[in-house]
């Protein structure tokens, strides 16, 4: 089991270190101002033309690299507009699934293997990444709800491209009041967003993955400081392709970095369809 969950890591999250200020996760100064909302708003006019997105699925080939060698297999995922998603990974040592949910002030995550046997993953880990990860629209479109606050960091540049910054973090249930937890919940959710200046389309989101902690399963997620324990990511998107009026990144590149390996993965879309109705299953965990 433990095993399964170490898998976890090295197959559906991967990512590699940005820039020192996406690294540090410095607290945005302003958030949800004109500014900030205009900038989403426009990104999804350029990714949806205006066109409702409800749901998403996507499949492709996956591969993974790390200093053990590279494994490829196939990967599936599924999101929706109201915060649920499942990534499914294919390997050559079985099929690993991950299904997420963020509402209402609460997240919850289950995880199954090739066992089959669903397992429920405590707070910490299920609030990062978003259950759309790879789908920034419904990212961006997810920033405008009363659950969510975001913020305009400036232009800077990223690959040698110019870009604008934005940050979007999960606000926490009424109960988290303090300044320090309200802190604390901002750094373990925040996604960073880097849109292309000139077509506003997103080529690349970095977020902190939250491993999980046998020794200590049920640490409150204040407890989470930014740590060694936790991994930065970033994802890369790029080829994108209009799909239904919609505008898709085909190609998802990332890299996991700790501080003693490096794993990289490479999604590559083939098909991506929308607004087909599609109900997320999350099945009960057994424990």
């Amino acid at each position: 089991m433990r095993a399964m969950r170490v898998q976890r890591l090295v197959l559906i999250f991967c990512v590699v270190s940005l820039s020192t200020s996406a690294q540090q996760f410095s607290p945005p100064t302003a958030a949800n101002g004109p500014q900030t909302a205009s900038i989403i708003q426009q990104s999804l006019m350029a990714l949806t033309r205006g066109l409702p997105v409800t749901d998403v699925t996507m499949t492709g080939a996956y591969a993974v690299t790390s200093a053990s060698g590279t494994q490829s297999g196939t990967i599936t995922m599924v999101a929706t507009a109201s915060g649920q998603g499942r990534s499914t990974v294919t390997m050559p040592s079985g099929t690993y699934s991950e299904a997420r949910r963020i509402s209402a002030g609460s997240a919850s995550m289950i995880e199954t293997g090739p066992d089959g046997v669903p397992h429920a993953i405590t707070t910490q880990t299920a609030v990062s990444p978003n259950p759309a990860w790879f789908c920034p629209a419904l990212v961006l479109a997810a920033a405008s709800s009363p659950f969510y606050s975001s913020s305009y960091l400036g232009q800077e540049t990223l690959n040698g491209e110019v870009v604008l910054h934005l940050a979007v973090w999960w606000q926490p249930g009424s109960g988290a009041t303090s300044a320090i937890l309200m802190q604390f919940w901002q750094q373990a959710t925040r996604h960073d967003i880097y849109l292309d200046a000139s077509s506003l389309l997103p080529v690349s989101m970095t977020f902190l993955l939250h491993p999980y902690d046998k020794e200590n399963p049920n640490k409150p997620l204040m407890t989470y400081r930014g740590s060694n324990s936790d991994r930065t990511v970033e994802l890369l998107f790029s080829d994108y392709q209009v799909v239904q009026g919609r505008s898709v990144a085909f190609h998802i590149h990332s890299t996991l970095r700790t501080a003693i390996s490096e794993v990289i993965s490479d999604i590559q879309i083939s098909s991506a369809t929308f607004n087909t109705g599609v109900i997320i299953d999350i099945p009960s965990a057994v424990n």
